[in-house]
C-alpha cells in the first residue's frame, strides 16, 4: 500500500514539476520567497487587524508568531527528523529546479505548507465573521490567505522541493496548528476581558 501511494505521489510530482514555463518559474519562485511572505502577512495584518481591532494588534501578532513557531518547529522535529523522507530533488532524476538549490535532505512534511496554512487558518477563523460596514474587507482577507497558502504549497512541488504528499500533510498539520492557536488566543482574550471587568 505504501509503495502504491509513493508511486502515485511521484507521478503527481512529475506532472506538476515538468509543466513549467518562464512566467511560471518566476511566479512560483516569488511565491516561495521570504519577502513575498512578509508582504502578504503584513498586508493582511494591516488590512484586517489594524483596521478592525487596532487595540488588539499585539495579540494578533502573538498569534502569528505562535503559528510560525509551532508549525515550523513541529514540521521539522515531529516529522522531517523522524520520517526522514528524502526530497524529490535528492531522490529522483530529471527534477526541474529554478534559482535555488535542493535544500535540506528531508521533505516530509513541508514546512512552507505547514506555516502558510497555519497562518491562513488563524486569519480565516479570526476574521470570517466580520460584521458591519467593513464586512466586505474582512471576507477578502481570509480568501486571500487561503489562496496564498494553496499557491505557496503548489510552488514547492513546482520548484522540485516537495512531493504533493509532503504538501498535503503539511497543510493538514498547519490547519490543526492554526485552529489550536486560534482557540488559545480566544481563551487569552476572554481571560483578559474577565480581568478588566473585575
Amino acid at each position: 500500500m505504501i509503495e502504491v501511494l509513493n508511486n502515485i505521489d511521484t507521478q503527481l510530482f512529475y506532472f506538476i514539476n515538468h509543466h513549467h514555463c518562464t512566467v511560471m518559474d518566476w511566479t512560483m519562485w516569488v511565491l516561495s520567497s521570504r519577502w513575498c511572505w512578509l508582504v502578504v502577512i503584513v498586508s493582511g495584518f494591516v488590512g484586517a487587524t489594524l483596521v478592525r481591532e487596532p487595540k488588539k494588534w499585539w495579540i494578533v501578532l502573538a498569534g502569528i508568531a505562535l503559528c510560525f513557531l509551532l508549525a515550523d518547529q513541529g514540521s521539522v522535529q515531529l516529522f522531517k527528523n523522524t520520517v526522514c523522507r528524502l526530497r524529490p530533488c535528492h531522490a529522483l532524476p530529471d527534477v526541474h529546479m529554478f534559482r535555488e538549490g535542493c535544500g535540506g535532505l528531508y521533505g516530509f512534511i513541508s514546512s512552507h505548507a505547514a506555516n502558510a496554512f497555519a497562518i491562513a487558518t488563524f486569519f480565516f477563523l479570526r476574521y470570517r465573521r466580520w460584521e458591519g460596514k467593513k464586512k466586505g474587507v474582512a471576507l477578502i482577507v481570509p480568501i486571500v490567505f487561503v489562496v496564498w497558502a494553496v499557491l505557496t504549497s503548489y510552488s514547492r512541488a513546482y520548484l522540485g522541493k516537495h512531493y504533493p504528499g509532503d504538501l498535503l500533510c503539511g497543510a493538514v498539520f498547519g490547519i490543526l496548528v492554526g485552529i489550536l492557536i486560534n482557540l488559545f488566543i480566544n481563551w487569552i482574550e476572554k481571560k483578559l476581558q474577565k480581568n478588566e471587568t473585575k
